[in-house]
């Protein structure tokens, strides 16, 4: 009777170890997985800001067929990216992965359309209120969502720039609340508006204007939007 129980309870912890290792195995290939789904993300968005950034430095017309190719590089890179975090997503959020492939599975969504953000928009809330991925990144998707609706967005992140005639300007899309903009950045984790806003005045090389009052009509009106 001792020696059935004895094999017994050396079956159950063998069999407990071999699925530990089957799951350390699972989260180290997810893990492989999103690592390179990540570089792929940034590679392609690296070459490009810096073509753009040329461009707006020099005004050269050939460099507009370098960021027309690079665009369609991007989309094919985002839209095998978004297919791969569709199958990883389709049972729930997975637990144990590392802090950079949460924030890889992120990054992903932020980079697709707004019809995908929207329907992932909800589990990122709640792996934010989880502490899976920060406050912040939650922060920047709404805004993203939002503008991408028309919608003013409540915690300032998102930007759009306009060329007229010599002149390229950035500009802030409309905010919900400006009053209380500098006191739901904090809370999110982010930097004051105006610490912002001359980081990204000084990553493109141009003047970013923010203007509380306004509106998505008068960017419609002024041919502002992308």
């Amino acid at each position: 009777m001792m020696r059935a129980l004895y094999i017994l309870v050396l079956f159950i912890t063998l069999s407990a170890c071999t699925n530990k290792k089957s799951v350390h195995s699972s989260i180290e290939q997810t893990d492989s997985l999103l690592c390179e789904l990540h570089e792929r993300d940034q590679q392609i968005r690296h070459e490009l800001m810096s073509v753009q950034q040329a461009y707006i430095a020099e005004q050269r017309a050939e460099l507009i067929d370098s960021i027309v190719m690079l665009v369609a590089e991007q989309d094919r890179a985002d839209s095998l990216n978004r297919v791969a975090v569709d199958s990883l997503l389709q049972n729930g959020w997975p637990d144990g992965l590392s802090e950079q492939s949460n924030q890889t599975i992120w990054l992903i969504i932020d980079h697709a359309d707004v019809d995908y953000q929207k329907r992932y928009l909800p589990l990122i809330e709640q792996q934010a209120v989880r502490g899976t991925i920060s406050p912040s990144d939650y922060a920047t998707l709404l805004d993203r969502v939002n503008v991408r609706r028309q919608r003013p967005q409540r915690y300032g992140t998102q930007t759009g720039y306009k060329q007229r005639d010599d002149e390229v300007f950035t500009f802030v899309y409309p905010i919900e609340d400006i009053d209380a903009l500098d006191s739901l950045r904090l809370s999110v984790g982010l930097d004051s508006m105006n610490l912002y806003l001359r980081q990204v005045s000084e990553t493109l090389g141009t003047e970013v204007k923010i203007d509380p009052g306004l509106t998505w009509e008068e960017i419609e009106a002024q041919n502002l939007w992308q």
